[in-house]
């Protein structure tokens, strides 16, 4: 069955803007402020999916092509600053996809990602924790506009995540026999330093790595870096929120 297209207007006029947009703030939308108050609403803004024929490719492969598998609580805001209630969704990094739940049926949906500007994902097992994606409008590679980046800090400078998915095939079955089928999905993490001017430089979650990237801050990182030294992305994130502040 061919999927059906929901569309209006303005969803049409929507998704001829540009991707290389300036990147925007991300904060918690406020429900009450120019939200899509009837669920029925997010029809205009997806179309259906067979979900169990569109996850046969990889079932069965060793990890997942979302960058949580499980189907997690967001709230999306559209580049019109419409805010779509919370609903579940996955983001599908391997083929760049936004799915949610259809609140009616159960099915999967694949909302047309050119007029989404951000989402927020809640954890209902961690709902104090709430993890903001938006787009890489500051990608150094203007085919990565497109893709959704974490927002692991935000002040002065923006400390990214890119998520990245490697697939790995079965391969040689025999001296003669190349299995094409995918074997194991493996995850690529990348982060960026997004800099003041718009420009945004690979990273490493070391304080040297900071200060080359961020050389205003480098005095600031070193000294707080005596009290707080990074092993991991958590201490990274906390030591840029102690020298950079919004």
């Amino acid at each position: 069955m061919k999927p059906l297209l929901f569309c209006t207007t303005g969803l049409l006029l929507v998704s001829q803007l540009a991707l290389g947009q300036s990147p925007v703030s991300i904060t918690s939308p406020d429900p009450q402020t120019n939200s899509l108050q009837d669920p029925s609403k997010i029809y205009e803004y997806t179309r259906s999916l067979d979900a169990m024929r569109d996850d046969n490719p990889y079932k069965g492969v060793s990890g997942s092509p979302y960058v949580v598998p499980r189907w997690l609580s967001a709230v999306i805001t559209t580049k019109g600053k419409t805010v779509m209630p919370a609903t579940p969704l996955k983001y599908d990094v391997l083929r760049q996809r936004v799915l949610v739940l259809d609140p009616q049926k159960g099915d999967s949906l694949q909302v047309d990602e050119t007029l989404i500007a951000s989402f927020v994902l809640t954890d209902p097992e961690q709902p104090q924790e709430r993890r903001a994606f938006r787009r890489f409008a500051e990608a150094p590679v203007p085919e990565q506009a497109r893709e959704f980046v974490e927002v692991l800090h935000q002040g002065k400078y923006t400390l990214l995540k890119r998520y990245t998915k490697d697939v790995q095939l079965a391969g040689y079955s025999s001296a003669y026999l190349y299995d094409e089928s995918p074997k194991a999905i493996e995850d690529k993490i990348i982060y960026y330093l997004a800099r003041p001017n718009g420009s945004a430089v690979p990273v490493k979650l070391k304080v040297r790595a900071l200060q080359t990237a961020a050389p205003e801050l480098a005095t600031a990182l070193r000294e707080a870096s005596r009290k707080r030294s990074i092993s991991q992305e958590q201490d990274a994130v906390a030591l840029l929120q102690v020298v950079d502040k919004p």
